[in-house]
């Protein structure tokens, strides 16, 4: 009896030797790994030289922008390496603590960094921890314009670009034969029909400031393309201002100003029709002030004075349509057809003002230059404005 337990003993004790063999065998493929991949909690960052960058090159895709990162560890252990720089060239790069990539779009372009620590639990468990570290401000290319003197204009001589061709005014310093604005332009391509932000630096000047001369007509428009972004009617003068606009859908397209004349040429003008043969009759050219509702016009009479008193000037508004002439004159204080003269007196410079309504006369101030401050002479006129521009810069949203 004993001796058959003690076969059994033996024979189970064979059994269990034998399968122990067999599961540790050296034969790695009878070997079973358990793989895990885990987040990690890395301390780490990522540094470049700059996050913002201009260029002034109008042809987006044709940029060539090179940044350099490098990626600062706080842990060490750290078995893998790999960054991912989305629209870059190239896209990524592994086993580098740094990298140099070129970027030929403007925008704003993120960077990540990929780190991997492999830790062995035990012959059979290996845990592999990762963890993403992205950059905390990314890479922002934007256009900024420092080449005004490559814009084209209707007018050249007044399109004056300072020397550090970052600073551009549009000078007003004549009268315009109409009512057509100073125009300047620059072509941009290949936005891919995206959102852009503009922002623009602006001031007007008046080259003769009056305390109170405030207007409210147009001075200067910004457009993209045909599409009128802002503009200005009033003026704080010599004050610069920052506008910030936006549009959609942009791929190519031009970026504009229009500055409107103060003054302009009027087809209507004064007959002065002297009292007396001591003096010469007179016909005086007259100005419209753009969107206005005035006419002026600067009567330089100083040196037509007389001894005699009573001499005097009579003055008619007219002007001349399809061959017909038509004077205009005071009655009851109010400027008519075919009313009376205003008599004017010789010995003075003059500003005559007519308030318009409907494009026809109504009422009218006449200044003596003995009596007034405002100029009554045209070279010093109050509505000469220049325009200032600056710091216009273009990013993607």
């Amino acid at each position: 009896m004993n001796l058959r337990i003690r076969s059994y003993n033996s024979f189970f004790c064979g059994l269990i030797s034998l399968f122990l063999f067999i599961k540790c065998s050296p034969d790695s493929s009878s070997v079973e790994y358990f793989r895990s991949e885990r987040n990690g909690d890395f301390k780490a960052r990522i540094v470049v030289d700059s996050t913002m960058i201009y260029r002034n090159n109008r042809n987006n895709g044709q940029l060539s922008v090179d940044i350099k990162y490098k990626a600062v560890l706080l842990d060490s252990d750290i078995d893998s390496i790999e960054w991912l720089f989305p629209d870059g060239n190239p896209e990524n790069a592994k086993e580098t603590l740094s990298a140099s990539i070129n970027y030929s779009n403007y925008g704003t372009f993120n960077s990540k960094l990929i780190l991997t620590k492999v830790d062995t639990v035990n012959l059979n468990n290996i845990y592999s921890y990762k963890d993403t570290i992205e950059i905390s401000n990314p890479i922002r290319i934007a256009y900024k314009e420092t080449n005004w003197s490559t814009f084209i204009t209707t007018d050249d001589p007044n399109w004056l670009v300072l020397p550090n061709n970052q600073n551009v005014i549009i000078r007003e310093n004549q009268i315009f034969e109409d009512s057509d604005p100073f125009e300047a332009y620059a072509s941009f391509k290949g936005f891919n029909n995206k959102k852009l932000k503009f922002s623009i630096d602006y001031k007007l000047t008046y080259k003769n400031p009056l305390n109170d001369n405030i207007t409210q007509n147009p001075k200067i428009d910004i457009l993209v393309d045909d599409l009128k972004a802002f503009g200005v009617s009033g003026v704080s003068n010599d004050k610069y201002f920052t506008q910030e606009f936006f549009v959609d859908n942009l791929n190519d397209f031009d970026f504009k100003i229009k500055k409107y004349p103060s003054i302009t040429s009027s087809n209507w003008q004064l007959s002065l029709t002297a009292s007396s043969t001591t003096l010469t009759d007179i016909d005086i050219a007259l100005y419209d002030l753009l969107n206005q509702n005035k006419i002026i016009g600067y009567l330089n009479l100083e040196q037509t004075s007389t001894s005699t008193e009573t001499t005097s000037y009579q003055a008619l508004l007219n002007t001349t349509i399809n061959g017909t002439i038509y004077n205009f004159g005071i009655k009851n204080q109010s400027i008519v057809l075919d009313g009376d003269p205003i008599t004017i007196k010789p010995g003075s410079n003059y500003k005559i003002i007519f308030n318009t309504e409907d494009s026809l006369p109504k009422s009218f101030e006449i200044l003596n230059e003995n009596f007034t401050t405002i100029p009554v002479n045209l070279e010093n006129n109050e509505y000469f404005i220049d325009a200032t521009f600056k710091k216009l810069f273009i990013s993607l949203e």
